[in-house]
């Protein structure tokens, strides 16, 4: 099963936790990270990293990341660097719309996560949602972050 991660600033990640439940009941695979006013951005991005390595059951994970400033973003891209080593896929993507997202995790089980990208992509590219899917090469996984 596939493992979803909900990043956010803020409670947003946890609203929309809340908002998946109400939709499909509780969702075993699917857990939050958010960064509150005056945490540390060094343990949010190991939180981030941590969490993506619980969700794992071997079928990847895939991270959604909201678009409220770049703090999100750049933990999760330490901790799709700090996987490349583990045997953990990960993707992430942001800017899709909570709507998108409710119907990828609905076919969840009938889909690789490499689908659930590709399903991202096609509805970006309809007009959608403007989703953006972050490759990280491994050559990329080097350097201080």
């Amino acid at each position: 099963m596939i493992g979803i991660l909900l990043v956010s600033h803020g409670k947003m990640a946890e609203g929309m936790k809340d908002s998946i439940e109400l939709i499909m009941g509780e969702v075993e695979q699917l857990n939050t990270v958010s960064l509150v006013a005056g945490e540390d951005i060094e343990q949010f991005k190991l939180e981030v990293l941590n969490k993506t390595i619980e969700l794992d059951t071997g079928d990847g994970v895939l991270v959604y990341v909201d678009l409220f400033g770049a703090s999100p973003y750049n933990a999760t891209q330490y901790a799709s660097r700090e996987l490349v080593d583990k045997n953990i896929e990960m993707k992430v993507l942001t800017g899709m719309n909570l709507p998108m997202l409710l119907e990828s995790l609905v076919m969840r089980e009938n889909y690789d996560i490499h689908s659930l990208v590709k399903i991202a992509k096609e509805a970006g590219q309809e007009g959608i949602s403007e989703s953006v899917v972050v490759e990280v090469d491994e050559e990329d996984s080097e350097g201080d972050y």
